[in-house]
């Protein structure tokens, strides 16, 4: 059976410097929660920043930092949308996995972003243009039923069919982001089984002794 581990970080740290050492056997689980977030609140006041991180394992969720508050703050989805955008397009038949999408030569933000790619390329890369042709391609009209249908944060799009998660209105807040992954982690999105595996796929960077 596949176990999943899925977390959503608010402020984008790298966290490899945190470790935490425990005696599991004589600590309870909520001690052991408690010791990390000591150790990972005390990581963000050191950057002089403030964030929270946010691990949901089975269906608990668990918040840790130093601004636990933010787990429920709306914010933009950013790059995190393309999973939702994926979903769409493909359930709708707006583009497939193998689909090439072209780069016509225009400069882009960065250079890895100026070639032609794959969905699962550009998910990879976090290829903004990409994913921004793939919204034109749904359409304002199907793009806002497909989010409500979802009840994805606020569910509002706006009248901006390529940047609305970038700059608004959609917002969601990180507890409801971390759902909506576990939800696609475990194929509990209501989109077809075969869609999501696809978007899984394009999201995986390694598996190992069943977890992914």
């Amino acid at each position: 059976m596949n176990k999943y581990f899925t977390c959503y970080v608010v402020a984008s740290l790298f966290l490899s410097g945190c470790t935490v050492q425990h005696n599991l056997i004589n600590e309870t689980p909520s001690q052991i929660v408690q010791g990390h977030n000591q150790v990972i609140h005390q990581y963000f006041d050191e950057k002089n920043t403030s964030g929270v991180l946010v691990i949901q394992t089975d269906k608990k969720i668990n918040l840790y930092g130093n601004a636990l508050s933010r787990a429920n703050t709306e914010y933009v989805p950013a790059s995190t949308f393309k999973m939702l955008n994926a979903l769409i397009g493909l359930e709708n038949q707006k583009t497939d996995i193998n689909e090439i999408f072209k780069w016509k030569g225009e400069k882009r933000s960065f250079t890895a972003w100026e070639k032609d790619m794959t969905l699962g390329e550009a998910m990879k890369l976090s290829a903004v243009p990409v994913y921004q042709e793939l919204a034109r391609r749904i359409g304002l009209d199907l793009m806002q039923k497909e989010v409500k249908r979802i009840g994805f944060g606020n569910a509002e799009i706006g009248q901006q069919v390529d940047n609305f998660w970038l700059v608004g209105p959609l917002k969601v807040t990180p507890i409801q982001e971390v759902e909506f992954v576990s939800q696609l982690a475990h194929t509990q999105l209501p989109f077809s089984e075969k869609v999501q595996a696809n978007v899984k796929n394009m999201l995986l960077l390694e598996e190992s002794n069943g977890y992914k």
